[in-house]
């Protein structure tokens, strides 16, 4: 048989076919932009005038009818196959985010009109939802099946099926859509303006057949010569050539999870736990928490899990190579990881596996999994170690390759003991400040404008704070553990603790907002004097005067540019509570500060000490940040960073 292409109507494959979803293929995740693109054509095309012939064509499906009796079987794991044989049995190679999308948009529909699948047949004429089965999500087709309208009002997460989570993730915002776009459209093609009108434009569509009149939605149905099965994976990875290809992860968990890999006997127990195990990675991987404590913040990928295959890759290529070299060969290993044209990952466990068959390629399979194994359970060791992870943490938000630190764990576990691990990290973490800069008194002479080190100085504070306080309690408590995520979550920034410049105020209307803040803080420390004449100021428009006039109230005087610009006077903070206080007096900076605590709002400790005073050696005043304050501050942090800060220079 060679290959054929046909031209479908949506409502062509609505005839009960079963759509097999191979283990090489990524899970479901489509975005809500994805969605929303795809809702937004189908409803545009069903109200645009159009002849009776014109149809909207979605991107190619390519699938391989399986027609052999015995991988039905296998697929289905049961002996009664007789009706999807009748009904048809095709793998999808591509085309399986439109497929579920289209799916998920039809159920949706058939729950709003009310409609079981003994309705659906009886209304349109025969028409059946096609079947989505997946070979290692098999709960999914019962999810995809048990979809109801009772979803859309209910939180669930499910954080703990990232498959399902995309799903109804879909499923919800199909409605919302609707409710939104969907009506708006409406009403812009002068249609009735009502929601009911657009589900049943969108249900028409998708029952539509080629010669339904008013268009119908249409699909190039490529499938290819049944007798080539060996060559699905390539077939797939030729057919995303210029596309939005999938990642080494994805492929190779198709080679994982080749039925030949495993022995007759246990086949599908020791494949099943395999497939358990990856889910179980994919699944913690997804959660920040532990993503963003092996990542820079701001650092995402389509499938985490193709960080993990990269480590492995890194090590397999700087084995036997000495540690001071590392750091070219690891831009130069990049640079291959990045070309999407070249997939050195998955090639280096398609040749791995290459040319082996039985037991010595269910050895080879089996060795390279506990590899994996091996490397996950050592990030999450690591995790789990809270000394550990916040230093690990920290390296990885200045940018340290997290295969350089697997390969030195490795290295030493055999001789030497975590704190000397730990020992190691404190020294790679004194290489990322060797741009600190210091005077022959050992102040830190870095400022705002070094922002880069300034970052560094003031993120490893307050890691060394909670590993002090762990250390101290000699407890391994999550409470000691920096949220990194967090930290990607927050748009954190080095601010000003008491403002750069309140002069800096050009516009009146900030200044004014400036005022009225700062009146509320400090009204009952005014004395009559002061507020008569701030009256008279406010009246006369005299709004500088008026800013002078409380700075002075408040002991707040400009200090000298050269020290406010110094670490003395800069904290690490969130951006949406520098917007809250902005340019404010500190003491109006403290209430809201501490508002936030109260709230649960998360403020990194040494922070949390500035705006509690805890370096005001004399204890005069909780309303002003001062000169002696910013020094005092400064001869903390140097003392507390001792271990990690260069001398003096």
């Amino acid at each position: 048989m060679d290959n054929s292409i046909t031209q479908y109507a949506i409502g062509e494959l609505l005839d009960g076919r079963y759509l097999y979803i191979p283990s090489y293929q990524r899970g479901y995740r489509w975005t809500e932009k994805q969605v929303g693109d795809l809702l937004r054509d189908l409803l545009c095309f069903a109200y645009d005038a159009k002849a009776d012939s014109d149809f909207y064509c979605l991107q190619p499906i390519i699938a391989r009818r399986i027609t052999d009796e015995h991988r039905i079987g296998e697929i289905f794991r049961t002996d009664s196959i007789d009706e999807r044989i009748e009904k048809g049995v095709w793998e999808i190679i591509d085309g399986q985010q439109r497929l579920t999308t289209i799916y998920l948009l039809y159920k949706y529909l058939m729950a709003k009109k009310n409609w079981d699948e003994d309705t659906l047949k009886e209304e349109e004429n025969g028409k059946e939802l096609y079947h989505i089965i997946y070979a290692t999500r098999e709960e999914s087709e019962s999810f995809l099946n048990s979809l109801s309208l009772s979803m859309i009002g209910n939180d669930e997460p499910y954080a703990g099926n990232i498959d399902f989570y995309h799903m109804a993730s879909a499923f919800r915002y199909i409605e919302k859509w609707i409710k939104t776009e969907g009506k708006r459209i409406d009403l812009r093609y002068k249609q009735r303006g009502s929601l009911d009108n657009v589900r049943n434009s969108l249900f028409a569509l998708l029952n539509g057949m080629r010669d339904t009149k008013g268009g119908s939605i249409q699909v190039l149905w490529y499938e290819l010569d049944n007798e080539s099965t060996g060559s699905s994976i390539k077939e797939f990875q030729r057919i995303n050539t210029g596309k939005i290809r999938l990642t080494d992860a994805e492929l190779i968990k198709g080679l994982f999870l080749l039925n030949k890999n495993f022995a007759s006997g246990d086949k599908y127990i020791r494949q099943s736990s395999l497939a358990i195990e990856w889910e179980f990675i994919e699944n913690t991987l997804h959660a920040n928490n532990f993503w963003f404590f092996l990542q820079k913040k701001g650092t995402d990928m389509p499938n985490r899990i193709d960080f993990l295959f990269s480590l492995i890759y890194k090590k397999h290529r700087l084995s036997g190579i000495a540690e001071e070299e590392w750091e070219e060969h690891l831009k130069e290993i990049d640079k291959e990881i990045l070309d999407p044209k070249s997939s050195v990952i998955f090639r280096y466990y398609y040749d791995m596996f290459e040319g082996k068959q039985g037991e010595e390629l269910q050895d080879a399979v089996a060795t390279a999994w506990k590899d994996v194994m091996t490397v996950f359970r050592t990030l999450d060791d690591w995790f789990s170690t809270p000394a550990i992870y916040n230093y690990i943490g920290l390296l990885s938000q200045c940018g340290e390759d997290i295969c350089r630190l697997v390969m030195h764990y490795d290295a030493m576990a055999e001789t030497d003991t975590q704190d000397d691990f730990i020992s190691y990290l404190i020294e790679r973490i004194r290489f990322y400040l060797k741009g600190v800069k210091r005077d022959d008194d050992g102040n830190i002479t870095n400022k705002y404008k070094d922002r880069k080190i300034i970052y560094r100085i003031l993120l490893t504070l307050n890691i060394h704070l909670l590993n002090i306080q762990n250390s101290l309690l000699n407890s391994d408590s999550e409470i000691y553990k920096f949220p990194f995520d967090v930290l990607d979550a927050q748009d954190w920034d080095i601010e000003h603790i008491d403002s750069f410049h309140t002069n800096a105020l050009k516009r009146d209307d900030l200044k004014e907002e400036w005022i009225s803040t700062a009146m509320e803080d400090r009204r009952t420390s005014l004395t009559p004097e002061e507020k008569d004449l701030i009256d008279r100021r406010l009246s006369e428009h005299q709004l500088n005067e008026v800013i002078d006039i409380l700075k002075r109230n408040a002991g707040e005087a400009d200090a000298d540019e050269e020290i406010k610009n110094g670490i003395g006077n800069l904290t690490l903070l969130d951006a949406e509570t520098n917007r809250s206080y902005g340019n404010s007096l500190f003491c109006t900076k403290r209430r809201i500060i501490i508002d936030r605590i109260k709230q649960g709002v998360f403020v990194p400790v040494a922070t949390q000490y500035i705006f509690a005073k805890f370096y005001d050696e004399k204890g005069t005043n909780r309303s002003i940040w001062s000169k002696d304050d910013m020094e005092a501050y400064q001869r903390y942090i140097v003392k507390m960073l001792s271990d990690y800060l260069p001398e003096s220079n």
